[in-house]
């Protein structure tokens, strides 16, 4: 049985924000690659706006879906946190979209859609924003105009380059971004032309959804309700479904027997709920059960913020909260159209079967059996 604590993979520090002036927290961040998941594409990270300012420039993924969650820096405070984020998105960077959100909310731009500057209007606290990728990303469109007034496309398949050092590419220190004169009127004036060319066509409305609030029965020790998003039953063309549990005492969630999601890959985000000072803010010891079969399960434990990151046919038991000192946000993400299922393992008359939900289909399970579940449901 191989050592499935390579599973776990704990938020790495930076120094990239250095230069941001104070305007943004450390980041936290996990992207997958082929080292990890094969053939699954998914990243996300935390960022927090902590002053009145903007995010990015127009642009375009050339293959991927670009998700921003907006809520506030307290994540123990899901529902009631005060903020305000402008967010542009459309057909050109000269006249683009703008949506107001003042509530939890989700915002896509899919492939090949114009999306930002993102107004970080009101700042009470910090405005965190998880940045979602879904699908592979090899470089940016950038819009620019030139002298004769004409909107240009500029493919940009290494990304922005260093201001200072041409040759190596921006990795985001801040140093040519934040302005150590700003101030939230100079940030008003720089978006005073987006407003004033502001598209009313309403293309992209269903582009910006408030996060449903979730009323579950997992216990007291997570935060009631939670907020949930349902993918395509909640935004149309989405990819994913992911949910914020925030757990306040120790607990245990989920069965001792264990389950597998087939072929769909799964990424539990481990972190703690006041994302200004993300690192700090992590105090728990969290045991997840994982096994190559269910009859090979191990524990894999850690006290510090990151994401299990598990491949299609693994199978997982109970995720438990040995030692809380901190509230922690529990975020289970699937990045993937495909109907989720689960599978267990029964053992009648002495014989191993599969069992999907509550209906024994299989004896004498082969490899082939998880595939055969998909296609047969």
């Amino acid at each position: 049985m191989s050592d499935l604590n390579n599973l776990f993979h704990p938020f790495v520090q930076t120094h990239f924000k250095d230069h941001w002036l104070d305007f943004t927290s450390p980041r936290m961040e996990f992207y997958n690659n082929n080292n990890i998941i094969p053939d699954v594409s998914f990243g996300a990270g935390f960022l927090v706006a902590k002053k009145v300012c903007t995010m990015d420039i127009p642009h375009i993924h050339d293959g991927a879906f670009n998700f921003f969650v907006f809520t506030g820096a307290d994540l123990s405070n899901f529902f009631d946190s005060e903020f305000e984020v402008d967010y542009c998105i459309g057909d050109s960077a000269e006249s683009m979209e703008i949506y107001n959100i003042t509530k939890p909310s989700i915002a896509c731009a899919p492939p090949g859609v114009i999306h930002t500057p993102i107004y970080y209007k009101t700042v009470v606290g910090g405005v965190n924003t998880m940045m979602e990728y879904v699908g592979h990303a090899v470089g940016r469109v950038f819009s620019r105009n030139y002298e004769d007034g004409n909107e240009v496309l500029v493919y940009s398949k290494e990304g922005k380059k260093c201001v200072e050092d041409p040759s190596i590419r921006c990795y985001g220190c801040g140093k040519c971004f934040s302005d150590p004169e700003s101030t939230p009127e100079k940030v008003a004036e720089y978006m005073e032309t987006f407003y004033k060319n502001k598209s009313a066509a309403g293309k992209y409305k269903d582009c910006v959804v408030e996060l449903r609030k979730d009323y579950h029965t997992l216990g007291d020790a997570v935060m009631n309700p939670r907020c949930v998003f349902k993918g395509k039953e909640d935004m149309p063309n989405t990819v994913q479904q992911f949910s914020y549990n925030i757990i306040t005492a120790p607990c245990k969630l989920g069965d001792d027997e264990p389950i597998s999601n087939g072929t769909i890959a799964e990424f539990l985000w481990f972190s703690g709920t006041d994302v200004v000072d993300p690192w700090n803010a992590f105090d728990a010891e969290i045991e997840v059960m994982l096994g190559e079969d269910p009859d090979s399960m191990q524990a894999v434990t850690f006290d510090k913020p990151g994401v299990i990151a598990i491949p299609p046919g693994t199978w997982r038991g109970a995720v438990t909260v040995k030692r809380l000192g901190k509230p922690v946000c529990f975020i289970p993400y699937y990045p993937s159209e495909k109907p989720r299922y689960k599978l267990t393992q029964k053992i009648v008359d002495g014989k191993k079967l599969l069992v999907y939900d509550d209906e024994t289909t299989i004896t004498n399970p082969t490899a082939g059996d998880e595939l055969y579940f998909q296609i047969k449901r």
